[in-house]
């Protein structure tokens, strides 16, 4: 930089260029940059199961290779819930089999009550992280990464929708926090957003909180499985999100009365996506339509049995009828178990018919009797018997017979 003395207005402190360009500075290499990061998930994500193991692989504690940095880092975790994150901690240490020594963890990751304090109190407590936790590598100073978990309870603002006080409030993050980087964890506006709709994310209150900060990141859950997405960016990252994976064990622990009592430990393990959003979309499409397939090959033999057991089978048209879904789906399904020997249409002799259209119906077989029919093409008995529902009433000529006598006699 020159003309960067300390009398200089901060605004004619101009950069040198030389030609060349910089890498980013990572603190989770090709995924998180420097600066104010804020990270919005739904309520009840797992926000701080997923996000306190990923500031332990800023801390160079663990992690997936591609994501662990060239030189670690200490953390200061910011958090409401202590005892969670405790909980975390030894999940991860003593049952997650990485080999992390529990002391280690003490030594680089340092936990803290939340206090909702005025932002421009927060951050100056950034001058006491850098001088008692900024690492010297090589000449560069390698700068403690800060965590807020959550926005709400560290900065005390009084309306989060108003943009000009969270303007001020990232100023000061980013100005006053002794250029430490910090992860700002929140919450999303809509909850029922996935990964698809990436574009149409944003985090719950005032737009410039992401305006003003170096990166914007979503943590959105999408059936069991977790993701970290990229939103707002100033670098080209490695890959457009991460994968969550859930781990859980079980220890034994005291109460605050001495009471020994069962744990439940949970933690998440991120990990660059082995596919791309497109192979992992396509893939789900693909699942989603196997099981619909199921589904509906469950759901029309049931119907069939169903209407069969109560003496009222179906017809083609009948089971198509029945089966609230698209027409040409029960046609393709009723056929495939037709040709598949699962589903057979026992014929109506024409004397018996009510009328043309019910000129068979439907009954499914199970197992054993799929097999017998095809070995010898054999029904079992009562599964060929029409029905009364599909036959016609004969008359016998008895009761006139009686009642012409009847008639006779008088």
């Amino acid at each position: 930089m020159s003309n960067a003395n300390s009398s200089t207005h901060p605004l004619a402190r101009f950069a040198d260029f030389d030609g060349t360009a910089k890498a980013p500075r990572w603190v989770i290499p090709g995924f998180i940059g420097h600066g104010v990061v804020v990270i919005s998930g739904a309520q009840g994500v797992g926000k701080t199961t997923a996000l306190l193991p990923l500031a332990m692989t800023a801390a160079g504690l663990h992690g997936d290779p591609q994501l662990l940095p060239p030189h670690w880092r200490h953390v200061i975790y910011i958090t409401e819930d202590i005892e969670q994150a405790k909980r975390i901690l030894a999940g991860i240490s003593s049952h997650g089999g990485l080999g992390i020594d529990p002391i280690r963890v003490g030594e680089r990751l340092h936990l803290v009550e939340a206090v909702r304090l005025d932002p421009k109190c927060v951050v100056e407590v950034g001058q006491t992280y850098r001088s008692q936790f900024a690492r010297n590598v090589s000449g560069v100073a390698v700068l403690p990464l800060v965590v807020l978990d959550t926005k709400s309870a560290v900065l005390a603002v009084d309306d989060e929708n108003d943009n000009s006080k969270a303007s001020d409030m990232m100023a000061a993050l980013k100005q006053g926090f002794d250029g430490l980087p910090v992860w700002l964890i929140g919450h999303i506006a809509k909850s029922s957003l996935g990964r698809s709709e990436v574009a149409n994310l944003s985090s719950r209150g005032a737009s410039a909180v992401e305006a003003d900060a170096n990166q914007t990141l979503y943590l959105i859950k999408e059936g069991e499985k977790r993701f970290l997405l990229q939103g707002k960016t100033r670098f080209e990252s490695s890959w457009p999100e991460l994968t969550i994976t859930s781990f859980t064990a079980t220890t034994s622990a005291n109460d605050e009365f001495g009471n020994t009592e069962t744990v439940t430990l949970r933690w998440g393990i991120a990990a660059p996506a082995k596919q791309s959003r497109q192979e992992a979309a396509k893939e789900a499409k693909e699942l989603a339509k196997q099981v619909d397939a199921l589904t509906l090959h469950q759901d029309t033999i049931k119907a069939v049995d169903d209407a069969w057991q109560a003496g009222n089978p179906l017809n083609r048209s009948g089971l198509k009828s029945k089966l609230n879904r698209n027409s040409a789906a029960v046609v393709a399904m009723t056929d495939r178990l037709l040709s598949e020997r699962w589903l057979i249409e026992v014929t109506v002799p024409t004397k018996e018919r009510i009328v043309n259209s019910k000129s068979s119906f439907i009954v499914s077989l199970t197992a054993e009797e799929r097999e017998t029919f095809l070995t010898d093409g054999s029904l079992p008995p009562v599964k060929k018997l029409v029905p009364d529902s599909w036959r016609k009433v004969s008359t016998s000529p008895v009761p006139a017979a009686a009642h012409e006598s009847a008639g006779a006699a008088a």
